[in-house]
């Protein structure tokens, strides 16, 4: 049997069957196990490194040494305590906390190669106990203590001991270093194998589709295989939607606190954690637009996506689009063109939507078109059920056969594995561009043919028959809400300082905010619950409100246009919150404007500085 099957059979016969139907759950003990069992191995060099170079190594690194083992009898522990997992990771987090301290005050101090460590302290408490307000109160005392502790016993000892000179702790510094990039190397490969299984699932998802669409040929099967089929798209739309909004509540944390310890490093001239915060930053943020697509097709399909219908004058919008796709068609030489039918006019839709469509048409075309043609056409058609509007992509392009234009539209498919591998892309842009369309009433067609190009046309009705839903319709699940923010200040001196209202279903979201307002001389108000919003405004009366768009039940749009629609809370500053850039869109709905997720210092100085220039334009025009 090979080494890692030997390793995986060990952690999965240490793991308690009580977490056998969390999967959640299951993730965190084994990652408790997979730490446990390794780092000691990975830590013990540091060690006998000390044992061998210490001249009075005892009683110190028999303590250290005693400290590090001790994390062998926690899996022990666990299985056969399993109900105490909790107990047992706090446990775990203090031993780890007083072991780098430790080690960290008799050899080097507060310049010791081994504080390094501390940055894995409260990433392993996270691991193991979730991002719940107790988890972070908890592990956030113990770090605390132990530095308190450790300070204490700086000044108690009128200074920190020298065992080892600090200028011949090179070694064991490189050793530390080296122990501390295997465990983290160790953590994010066990990440990837979580990712690894997640993309396996979509790909048995997307299997099983196909095989239901098999089926319907058979006629006596045609009614079986749609239900089913049905049923696996389903399921595959709720997995996408929870998943991707999952991911982007703790990316969001990652991305604000990685920008608060930007700037303490930045402050402290420390660029060795520059560099590598900004590396974590760039990462994350890539991360998370990827998470924000496959967001947008969860929605849609579980019909939650929500339309802003307006008049848009189609003239202007093809002259938007104009000047954005014509240097994109020109990275691969292509010749651009437009060409107009008489007057467009307007048309009732939503401007933002629409307009992403069209870019990924010509986004595609000036990918899979070389030295070639591409035109947009756009005219206005007279029917016998109203006018229409056609805007048609034209390429010279590699073509599409007939056979591969039946899966063109599906979700992570592309034509052919050939072009996949050679243009790259998610597959994810055309399902995307025609649901979009369809929501507006319309349909994209594809007419094409392998060496000749293609030609994709959307067709939208002018006036389409839309539901556009209003705020009274809109379904607050409460029973799915988080609970621990419902209008909580923070800060005990909040009402000697001017109050700000912050609405966001992401509980880390809302803690960050409201140390970032504390850092600008403001108490935060905040709430998981949108309903709760207007009550709360209508007492409080704070100096502005800050909301998230992406929230279940009322989203952000629904809670700014019912602030703005009563007498008392209109005039209250209003500044939108999100992933997605917005600020065209919250600025024509009434909101001063819109900071983008993750937001730190600077974007909430930026913010709050909009809404100082409102309230002085304000007071000018009531003086």
């Amino acid at each position: 049997m090979k080494p890692m099957e030997l390793i995986d059979g060990l952690i999965e016969w240490l793991t308690p069957r009580e977490f056998a139907g969390d999967i959640h759950a299951k993730k965190r003990v084994r990652m408790f196990l997979i730490s446990h069992l390794f780092g000691p191995i990975i830590s013990h060099p540091i060690t006998l490194y000390l044992l061998a170079s210490d001249p009075n190594p005892m009683p110190h690194v028999l303590i250290l040494g005693i400290s590090i083992s001790a994390f062998w009898l926690f899996p022990i522990a666990l299985k056969l305590f399993p109900r105490k997992y909790t107990t047992l990771a706090l446990i775990s987090v203090a031993n780890l906390n007083f072991a780098l301290l430790w080690g960290s005050f008799n050899y080097g101090g507060t310049s010791s190669p081994f504080l390094i460590w501390l940055l894995a302290v409260p990433l392993l408490g996270f691991f193991y106990l979730g991002s719940g307000l107790v988890a972070r109160v908890a592990i956030f005392a113990e770090m605390l203590i132990g530095i308190s502790v450790f300070y204490g016993a700086y000044l108690s000892s009128g200074g920190f001991p020298v065992h080892i000179p600090i200028e011949e702790m090179v070694t064991v510094g490189m050793i530390s270093a080296l122990s501390a990039t295997v465990y983290v190397y160790l953590m994010a490969s066990y990440y990837a194998s979580v990712v690894d299984s997640q993309s396996e699932l979509l790909k048995e998802i997307d299997r099983h589709r196909d095989t239901m669409r098999a089926l319907t040929y058979a006629k006596d099967e045609a009614e079986r295989a749609k239900d089913e089929a049905e049923r696996a798209n389903g399921a595959k739309s709720e997995f996408l939607a929870k998943m991707s909004h999952e991911l982007r509540t703790p990316l969001n944390a990652v991305l604000g606190y990685t920008e608060i310890l930007l700037e303490d490093a930045e402050l402290d001239g420390n660029g060795g954690q520059i560099a590598d915060l900004q590396k974590i930053n760039s990462a994350g943020k890539h991360l998370l637009a990827m998470v924000n697509d496959i967001l947008d097709i969860s929605k849609i399909e579980a019909g939650k996506m929500e339309l802003n219908v307006e008049n848009v004058d189609l003239d202007a919008l093809v002259g938007e689009v104009e000047s954005t796709a014509r240097p994109l068609a020109a990275k691969n030489t292509n010749a651009f063109a437009v060409a107009r039918e008489g007057e467009l006019g307007a048309i009732r839709a939503d401007a933002t939507k629409l307009r992403q469509a069209i870019f990924n048409l010509l986004s595609n075309a000036s990918k899979f078109t070389q030295n070639g043609q591409i035109t947009l056409a756009a005219k206005r058609e007279t029917r016998e059920d109203g006018d229409w509007i056609h805007i048609s992509v034209m390429d010279t392009g590699v073509g599409i056969s007939e056979a591969q234009q039946q899966a063109l539209f599906s979700n992570f498919s592309q034509a052919s594995p050939a072009i996949a591998a050679k243009f790259g892309g998610t597959g994810l842009g055309l399902s995307l561009s025609r649901n979009l369309i369809r929501l507006m009433g319309g349909e994209i067609a594809v007419a094409s043919e392998v060496g000749k190009g293609s030609t994709f046309t959307i067709s939208l009705p002018v006036s389409p028959a839309l539901k556009e839903t209003g705020v009274s319709e809109a379904n607050a699940d409460e029973k799915s809400r988080k609970s621990g923010y419902h209008g909580m200040a923070a800060g005990g001196a909040a009402t000697r300082m001017e109050r700000v209202l912050v609405v966001d279903d992401d509980h880390a979201f809302l803690e960050l905010a409201e140390r970032l307002l504390q850092k600008e001389g403001f108490s935060a108000i905040s709430t998981d619950a949108p309903e709760s919003v207007l009550q709360i405004a209508r007492t409080v009366r704070p100096a502005a409100i800050f909301i998230d768009i992406l929230m279940p039940g009322l989203n952000g749009w629904d809670v700014l246009a019912t602030l703005k629609s009563d007498p008392v809370t209109a005039a209250i500053p209003v500044v939108m919150v999100s992933v997605l850039e917005e600020r065209q869109k919250a600025r024509e709905l009434g909101a001063i404007g819109s900071v983008a997720k993750p937001v730190d210092s600077v974007k909430m100085k930026q913010a709050l500085a909009l809404v100082a220039d409102y309230r002085a334009n304000n007071d000018k025009r009531a003086a």
